[in-house]
């Protein structure tokens, strides 16, 4: 059985700068550690651009922001306006994973695993919210991070 951790929490934003720029400020009185590192990261998806960063936590969960210019997080940015996108595990075999979800007959928003071009290791599904109660939860290779930058942790 693969190896999960609990993650992160993802929020959809419609300025990632400015986003970060105010969690830093809040961070550095709230939570100092978790403040000093941030993970920046861009791709696409689904031929749209995605823009992330993730305050990385050294204790707990990390605080993943990200834009996007699909025009289905455009849609939910107008209509519910910034918020809680999804929270996240991770696995050390993401196959697995997926498989195993499919056995025990919870529904996946794909089971084809996908992921950001610059980074191929890196593949993540979701399980839909109406499964989880109106939460979004995203089933994503597990990472850590070493200069700066995401890499695989299996």
């Amino acid at each position: 059985m693969p190896k999960m951790k609990f993650d992160h929490v993802s929020f959809l934003v419609r300025d990632l700068d400015a986003t970060i720029k105010d969690y830093q400020e809040m961070l550095n009185v709230l939570d100092p550690e978790q403040a000093k590192q941030i993970v920046w990261g861009e791709g696409v998806e689904q031929g749209y651009k995605l823009r992330w960063a993730t305050f990385v936590n050294p204790h707990g969960a990390a605080l993943q922001f990200f834009e996007s210019e699909n025009p289905f997080d455009l849609k939910l940015l107008d209509k519910y306006g910034e918020r809680v996108h999804h929270i996240a595990f991770t696995s050390d075999n993401i196959q697995q994973t997926v498989q195993d979800l499919d056995k025990a007959g919870i529904p996946l928003t794909s089971r084809e695993v996908s992921g950001p071009n610059d980074m191929p290791w890196l593949k993540w599904t979701f399980v839909p919210p109406k499964k989880a109660h109106g939460v979004l939860i995203e089933v994503a290779t597990r990472y850590k991070v070493e200069n700066g930058r995401w890499v695989k942790d299996y």
